[in-house]
């Protein structure tokens, strides 16, 4: 590989880490000097009135109040996911509490039935509580005489197991229709007057009120947890999402201060003396109000960083001239060599159109001479 081709190379490495340096350091000085136009009035008296500066303060502003939106939005999330929490929690022990009442629904309407002081009450459900009861003592008696039944052969014992099983399977289905029964006989009675205050109902029942209170005040919790849920899921916006929301107001932040980075760097450019165009006097003269002795090496760091991409320019400009020369010159190379060859051809084939012309020219002679003797 031509060594200039790896110095323009070293170059281009060497400016574009020098490019990064001076970026830096210029956009340190621009923000360390916007930051002083904020003491404008104290230290510093010069006037402040560009539109640069009102672009950086409307910047800072910008990403303050996007900030805090962040935060406001981040506290609604903390507190939309602490309702979710509650929620579930509180529907859960509603659930729980909810399996427990229809238990003393159960044991409600089994106390109702078995207390003839409420015969008034269960007087619509009695046939079919009896029928019921004497339904599974049938089907327990059976079971019970199936199971003493001893001897016989294998079908024998194959008909008793498939017999067996039919009648428990008959068992439980009436076992659950009697509980059945028992629930819907406690939950019809649930809000009527009790006749008596000192049996087993009125037992039951006080139970039952005070798990329907913690009930409904769980219920009424549930639903001003859920009317603040909603509220702040409105205020999510359109998709709800508020991962989305914050990822949007992060990537306006980004863009904004890749907005400030250019005037940090604009503005240190200006102060180190280093821009092409053209300051008017007032700018200069607020810049040099507000630079100071401690600035000078800042600047001059600018100033020598921006003099190597310069000196690096100068010499790849060189170089890459140096290297184009010399591709032309091979190209000239070429192109002569190819001309020398073309000419060579040229020659060749003068020499045989003249040997051809000379041919031509004997065999024409000859035939003069052959018709002579026609």
């Amino acid at each position: 590989m031509d060594d200039r081709k790896k110095r323009i190379d070293d170059l281009l490495k060497n400016s574009q880490e020098t490019r990064v340096s001076l970026d830096t350091l210029l956009e340190n000085f621009g923000e360390k000097l916007y930051s002083r136009t904020n003491e404008i009035g104290g230290e510093y008296k010069a006037k402040a009135d560009f539109e640069d500066i009102n672009q950086y303060k409307a910047f800072l502003l910008d990403i303050t109040e996007s900030n805090a939106t962040i935060g406001k939005i981040e506290e609604k999330n903390r507190r939309f996911k602490e309702l979710e929490d509650a929620i579930n929690s509180k529907e859960h022990e509603e659930r729980d509490r909810a399996r427990e009442m229809n238990g003393v629904y159960r044991r409600l309407g089994k106390a109702l039935l078995n207390n003839s002081k409420y015969s008034d009450f269960t007087s619509l459900f009695k046939e079919q509580a009896d029928a019921l009861k004497a339904k599974l003592e049938s089907l327990e008696t059976r079971i019970g005489e199936l199971d003493k039944k001893e001897g016989g052969n294998v079908f024998t014992w194959i008909g008793k197991s498939a017999q067996g099983l039919v009648l428990k399977s008959f068992l439980s289905k009436a076992q659950e229709n009697q509980e059945q029964l028992y629930h819907n006989v406690g939950e019809r009675f649930g809000n009527r007057d009790l006749v008596s205050s000192d049996d087993d109902v009125a037992m039951i029942h006080a139970e039952l009120d005070v798990l329907r209170s913690f009930s409904q005040t769980t219920q009424d919790e549930i639903a001003v947890l859920k009317d603040e849920k909603r509220i702040i899921s409105a205020s999510f916006g359109l998709d709800g999402n508020p991962q989305k929301q914050i990822q949007s107001v992060k990537n306006h932040i980004i863009h904004v201060k890749e907005a400030l980075g250019v005037l940090y760097k604009n503005f240190g450019a200006q102060a180190s003396g280093i821009m092409d165009e053209q300051i008017n006097p007032e700018r200069r003269y607020f810049i040099d109000t507000i630079v100071t002795v401690e600035d000078g090496e800042v600047i001059g760091r600018a100033v020598r960083l921006t003099q190597a991409l310069a000196d690096n320019e100068k010499a790849i400009s060189k170089l890459r001239a140096s290297l184009a020369i010399d591709e032309e010159k091979s190209k000239i190379e070429k192109y002569q060599k190819s001309i020398e060859d073309k000419k060579k051809r040229i020659d060749e084939l003068e020499s045989a159109i003249k040997d051809l012309e000379e041919s031509t020219s004997d065999c024409e002679e000859y035939i003069k001479e052959l018709e002579k003797q026609l």
